[in-house]
This record gives C-alpha cells, sequence and structure tokens, in this order.
C-alpha cells in the first residue's frame, strides 16, 4: 500500500469518525450542577442560562437547535441566552439532558492527574479565550456582538474536544508529541492525521448549523490576522478569537494542547489594540475565569460519583414523559410509513451533507422499503481513486461506514460503468471483503448510481422477496438516477470545502513562508557574494592598500602623500565591508553557556559606549531580575543587543539617548523578554518593513552601512532567540528580543 493511499485511508477514517459524533460531551462536574434544576418538570429554564452559555458542549447544543426551531435573533446576531429565552422550556431541558458526560462511569478516572490532556483544565482555557474575546470585543466590535464573541472564544477548539472524545488515545500522544517538539498541537495533528482541529470544528459547525460568523472563527482562529481581509465576514471575530487565545495561553490558565511560543504584539497590532489594554484585560482575567469555573462546579472533586447520584434521582423523574415521549415516537414512525421512498430522500437532503451519508440513507430506506438482506453503498474517492469509502448495512438496519485503500481490485463492474444494469454481484467477492460484508451472492446484485453518464457509486444488495428483475430495475433506475444527481452535487460541495480548507491553510502559513523565503533568498545572495567578494576583493585590495603605503613612505609631495592615504584608507572601508558580508553570511556556530541575562546587559551597554565615544549611556531599566539565566553565546547576543541600542541611539538627533529597557518573565515561561524603546524619530511603514534586510538604510548614502539590525536577527536566531520591532514616525522605537531560559 502506498504512503498516499495510507494518508488518504486516515483522512478518511478520521472525517467518518467525526461525522458520526452527534454532539460534544460535557464533564460529570457541569452534569452534576446542572441535574438538581431539571429535577421539577416546573424548573425555571432561564435559570441555567448561565451554566449552558459557559459550556461549550451546552452552548453548540443551543446554537443547533436555535437553527432547527427557527429563532431570529435581534440585530442578527445570535447568543445563547436569547435562544434559550426564545427556544420552549421542554426543549432546552431535552437538549440539556440529552448531551453526553464525559467518562461519567469510570470510577478509577481522574481527569486532572491521569491524562495527558486534561479535560478540566481544557475547559479552563477555553474559559479564559470566551472572557478574553469578550473584553476585546467590547472595545473593538459593536456593543451587541460582545456576547457572540465570547461564545465564539468558548467555542473556538471544539474540533480538539471531538478529537479528544472520538480517539482519546490518538489525541493523548499527539498531545504529548506538540509538548515534546514545542509545537502547535494543529501542526501535530495535520502530521498524524492528515487534517487538524480548525477543519475538523469547521466541518463540525456546518454539520450543527453553529451561527456563521462563530463558525468562521473556529475555522479560521490560528490564521495569519494580516493576511485575513477585514471584506471577509467573519474575519474581525476571527481575529478576537485568535489574540484571545494567545492571552489565555499567556496568562497560562488552563491547557490548550499547544506549546509553541504565544506572541500577542502582532495580534494586538492587527486588531487594533494597544499595550495597555492587553495588559488590562489580562490583569482581570484569572478572576472572571475563576468565577466561571466556580458556577460550573469545576472546582468539585469526585465528580463521576455525584453525576450517578444525581442520575439515580433524575432516572424516576425521566420515567414520568416516557408515556408521552412514545407516543411521539409512534405518531414519527406513522408518518414515515405515509411517506414515499424518493420523498423521504429528497426530505432528508440538506445542503453540505456528505456524499457517503446521503448514500448510506439511501440503502437504509431501500432495505426497510424492500425488505432485503445486507446491503452496502461505496463510491471511489481520494485524489486517484486509490481508495473505497462504503457504508455497509447488516441485517438489523445497523450502519458501518469504512474507508479501505484498492490496489488491484476492479472498484465497479465494467457492465455497469457507462450505463445502468441490475447486474449479479458474484464476481465482486474480493471488494467486498474488503468492507467486512457478510453476503450470499446467490441472488445478490449490484447497481450504479449514474452521474454526468458515469458511475459515481454502486449499491450491492442481497435479494430476498421474489420481484421480477425487469421491473426491480426500472424501478431502481429511476431511484439511482435522483440519487445520483444529490450525490454528484454533495461530491462537488465536498471538493469546494476542501480547497477552501487548503487555501485557509495557505493563509496560516502565509506570512511565516514569506518571511523564511525572503530571509532564504537573501542569506544565499549575501553568502554567494560574500564568498566571491572575498576571493577577488580582498587579494586586490591588499596589493592596493599595501602599495599606497609604500607610494606614501616614499612621497615627499603632501598633496600627493593626502591623496594616497585616502586611497589607503578606502581600501580599508572596502575590506571592512568585505568582512562584515563574510561575517553576516557565515558566523560561527554559537557556543552556547549559562549566563545571567544582567550580564549580557552590562556588556552591551559597555560595547555601545566604547562605539559612540560616550562615558555614560543614558539608559533606565525596569523590571530585570537578577536570578533571570539564559542559554546562549554571550558574544553573539552582547553584539545583537548592543546593535540595537546603537540604532535606538541613532534614533534621536544628538545621538545620546535616552533608552528604555524592560524586563519580562514569568515562572514556567520558556523565554525572557527584553523591550528596548526610544523616543526618537521612530520609522515610516516603508522602512519598518526592510529594517532588518543587509544593506538597507535610511541615513543619507555613505553614513551607514545598514547592517545593525540585520546583524541582530541573525545572531539571535542562531540562539533560538527571536527580535521583532514595532514603531510609529515621530514616536519612537520598540524592539522586542526573546531570550532562551536556562
Amino acid at each position: 500500500m502506498s504512503k498516499e493511499s495510507k494518508n488518504t485511508a486516515v483522512v478518511r477514517q478520521v472525517e467518518m469518525i467525526i461525522r458520526q459524533l452527534p454532539s460534544l460531551a460535557t464533564l460529570p462536574e457541569v452534569a452534576a450542577g446542572f441535574l438538581p434544576n431539571l429535577l421539577d418538570q416546573q424548573a425555571d429554564i432561564s435559570k441555567l442560562a448561565d451554566i449552558i452559555q459557559a459550556d461549550p458542549a451546552l452552548t453548540a447544543r443551543i446554537f443547533s437547535l436555535a437553527h432547527d426551531h427557527g429563532v431570529r435573533f435581534a440585530h442578527d446576531v445570535p447568543s445563547v441566552s436569547e435562544a434559550v429565552s426564545k427556544l420552549p422550556d421542554p426543549v432546552v431541558r431535552d437538549a440539556v439532558l440529552s448531551v453526553k458526560v464525559f467518562q461519567a462511569f469510570d470510577a478509577d478516572y481522574d481527569p486532572d492527574s491521569g491524562r495527558v490532556f486534561p479535560r478540566k483544565r481544557f475547559a479552563m482555557h477555553s474559559l479564559a479565550t470566551a472572557c478574553a474575546a469578550r473584553k476585546i470585543a467590547e472595545i473593538v466590535m459593536p456593543e451587541e456582538k460582545a456576547e457572540q464573541a465570547f461564545s465564539a472564544g468558548l467555542l473556538h477548539d471544539i474540533g480538539k474536544l471531538a478529537l479528544c472524545q472520538a480517539m482519546p488515545k490518538s489525541f493523548d500522544k499527539m498531545v504529548e508529541q506538540a509538548r515534546e517538539e514545542h509545537k502547535s498541537l494543529g501542526a501535530v495533528e495535520m502530521q498524524n492525521l492528515g487534517l487538524d482541529h480548525m477543519i475538523i470544528g469547521k466541518r463540525l459547525a456546518e454539520k450543527w448549523h453553529l451561527p456563521a460568523e462563530i463558525a468562521f472563527a473556529i475555522w479560521m482562529h490560528h490564521s495569519d490576522a494580516e493576511a485575513l481581509s477585514d471584506e471577509l465576514a467573519g474575519a474581525k471575530m476571527a481575529q478576537v478569537v485568535n489574540l484571545a487565545d494567545s492571552i489565555a495561553r499567556h496568562c497560562e490558565i488552563g491547557l490548550s494542547g499547544s506549546f509553541d511560543p504565544v506572541d500577542i504584539d502582532d495580534a494586538a497590532r492587527t486588531i487594533g489594540l494597544s499595550a495597555e489594554q492587553v495588559e488590562m484585560i489580562a490583569a482581570s482575567l484569572k478572576e472572571e475565569v475563576a468565577q466561571k469555573a466556580s458556577l460550573l462546579g469545576l472546582e468539585m472533586t469526585g465528580g463521576p460519583a455525584a453525576y450517578c447520584e444525581m442520575m439515580q434521582e433524575t432516572a424516576a423523574d425521566l420515567a414520568k414523559n416516557n408515556t408521552t415521549l412514545s407516543s411521539h415516537n409512534r405518531k414519527l414512525e406513522a408518518d414515515a410509513v405515509g411517506m414515499s421512498f424518493i420523498r423521504e430522500m429528497l426530505a432528508g437532503a440538506e445542503p453540505g451533507k456528505p456524499a457517503i451519508e446521503i448514500g448510506a440513507e439511501f440503502v437504509k430506506k431501500f432495505q426497510r422499503a424492500y425488505h432485503t438482506g445486507p446491503a452496502c453503498f461505496y463510491m471511489p474517492c481520494g485524489e486517484d481513486g486509490d481508495c473505497v469509502e462504503a457504508a455497509v448495512v447488516d441485517d438489523h438496519g445497523n450502519v458501518h461506514i469504512t474507508v479501505v485503500p484498492v490496489t488491484e481490485q476492479r472498484v465497479i463492474p465494467e457492465q455497469i460503468e457507462s450505463e445502468f444494469a441490475l447486474v449479479p454481484a458474484n464476481r465482486m467477492s474480493d471488494l467486498l471483503e474488503l468492507f467486512d460484508m457478510q453476503i450470499d451472492f446467490t441472488g445478490s446484485f449490484a447497481v450504479p448510481f449514474m452521474a454526468g453518464g458515469r458511475a459515481a457509486a454502486v449499491m450491492v444488495f442481497e435479494q430476498r422477496m421474489p420481484v421480477e428483475s425487469r421491473m426491480l430495475a426500472e424501478r431502481l433506475e429511476v431511484l439511482t438516477s435522483v440519487v445520483g444527481s444529490m450525490l454528484a452535487g454533495a461530491r462537488a460541495l465536498e471538493e469546494q470545502s476542501t480547497l477552501a480548507e487548503r487555501f485557509a491553510s495557505v493563509l496560516n502559513s502565509l506570512k511565516e513562508s514569506r518571511e523564511e523565503l525572503t530571509q532564504a533568498r537573501s542569506l544565499a545572495g549575501i553568502a554567494e557574494m560574500a564568498a566571491g567578494a572575498a576571493h577577488e576583493l580582498n587579494n586586490p585590495l591588499a596589493v592596493i592598500s599595501g602599495r599606497a603605503q609604500l607610494l606614501v613612505e616614499a612621497e615627499t609631495d603632501e598633496n600627493k602623500k593626502q591623496m594616497l592615504s585616502q586611497i589607503r584608507q578606502r581600501t580599508d572601508e572596502m575590506a571592512h565591508i568585505v568582512n562584515d558580508l563574510m561575517s553576516f553570511a557565515k558566523p560561527r556556530e554559537p557556543e552556547k553557556v549559562r549566563i545571567p541575562v544582567m550580564d549580557l546587559i552590562d556588556s552591551a551597554v559597555k560595547k555601545t559606549q566604547v562605539k559612540h565615544g560616550l562615558e555614560e549611556l543614558q539608559i533606565d531599566y525596569s523590571n530585570i531580575q537578577p536570578e533571570w539565566q539564559v542559554n546562549v553565546d554571550s558574544e553573539q547576543v552582547v553584539t545583537a543587543i548592543a546593535n540595537v541600542m546603537s540604532n535606538a541611539l541613532e534614533a534621536y538627533d544628538g545621538g545620546e539617548g535616552p533608552i528604555w529597557l524592560f524586563g519580562s518573565s514569568k515562572k514556567g515561561e520558556q523565554f525572557v523578554v527584553l523591550q528596548i524603546r526610544d523616543q526618537g524619530r521612530g520609522m515610516s511603514q516603508r522602512t519598518l518593513s526592510k529594517a532588518v534586510q543587509p544593506f538597507f538604510s535610511d541615513k543619507p548614502a555613505g553614513r551607514q552601512r545598514g547592517m545593525g539590525l540585520a546583524q541582530s536577527q541573525r545572531l539571535l536566531r542562531l540562539n533560538n532567540a527571536t527580535l521583532t520591532i514595532s514603531s510609529k514616525q515621530g514616536e519612537g522605537t520598540s524592539v522586542t528580543v526573546r531570550l532562551p531560559r536556562a
């Protein structure tokens, strides 16, 4: 089996698992909290609204019901509180009771100490993102959007919840891999599954009919914020959730499952928030999340046991509704019997419903209407048709959907490839064995679903009732032609959705790829030029400099001696340029040591003083802790910081400062952050975009070579450190350096 076939099969299997997921599961602690409020038939459902809108599973369920019941929202902005107030109380009550409970009956299960991905801690992260999203929305969005932003933040990671619920062991391994490799969970998911939790969350949002802006935020909350066009519906909401997620991770509230570095600055700048506003949001976040967590009962111990006790009390109350529910079911069954086969299919058609589910539904209805034995529906899948997706229906009407790779088997019999026919299935045993289908080939048939003159799919069934073949073929030709058109439409939508998801993935990595490509081209060019320059220029420059020196010593005419001295000085400057190129393009490998941050700063200050001929540097330190230590090459990092300080001095007309240096590093963080600020002339957007390019300078020609910031970024990257710049013309520049903690 080829690697591509395996990958395709894995993706299809994950998609199948997610499609079959009816709803998200809530924590037993949450369930134990809301069950007492439902024991009384006359209970005030509105009192549950606060619990519902703070729990992802309940929130998703209520939004889905609001769509199904055609709830109209004020300002066309869906919210949980308004949905609860407008839905009938019995509907809300049944919805809350029907939500699954995560690991409720595992007596030995301890979610916070026994799993790689603790559900309680993840719930805290979701709450933190929700609270932060609401605060951000209050600043940058219309007032009526704040509650919807809360819901978007709460639901942004439902794809992770789905994976945790559907494949817990595999998901734990991916979280562990993300932790060990310091990667985002989305990147690890894409590596292992071929799709990530953003795509899975988007598909669940579409399946459950969540509000469009929330669905878009779920899908695009990790995309490059700058690449999202403001003209895209929901782009602002996605940017809000992106920043909220970063703030929640930065504040270390709960666990998201991702372990890549968090960068708040770019997201905040894109959405229009100042650093002070971000700090204000972060300062109050833990207290607000603690209040929500208390409401949900997340501080409770022994949640599964408490839930089981409440279930015993609730069971008696639910039994009272059994008669009403049974009557309702009988009415539904009577209505279904009264509908024709084809009207059932059309009534069940939903925009965006996967083709395999359409086929499975057809086979179930066909089996029931014609009293057949086991039956299956299958269709080729994969870009090269190298796998088959199948829905097998057993004698009892149970459906099993599977994806299998194919190699030499003929998927569609030759007799029905291009025209409809009812053909015996006795030559299809090898293929059907792949689906694990048990069937008596005596009296079994295969029929195609035609679309555009070709067989898009095939149904195989075991006929048990005596029906004249010609009559059966006529009926099936009509039925399968209608369903074939539905399948073609569903496949077209799936392909469009896949293309859109791929485009979104490109957007996610656009900024990083652009920067890496630019840097790679620049470094390659510089390295080549440096090597050529060293080879071609060093020897001639040495000859010119030496001969000029000899001529100076032998010359008696002062004017000629001065000109010869200028020639020698210029050749020395050219040699320095070549050396700068070589040190930038091919710096030595770093020799990392454990060193206090303050020692690096002191050395950088002295180096800057010497370079600018200053007896004292006007620099103001803030929050530089003596115990902070980093693991870097001290000489390279000192040079990088000194270059930044030199740039800060040169931003002033007098060239003397002052400079401000701020430090930050919380316990458990992987970096020490140094922010070097000045209040000099600042940079234009054009200058800022080219600030770290080698040989770029906004100084007059001949004044600067423009290697300072480029060299700083180069040296810091060699030491697993980063450099980012923000600046505004006329107000100054801020350079943020992140150094890896020892």
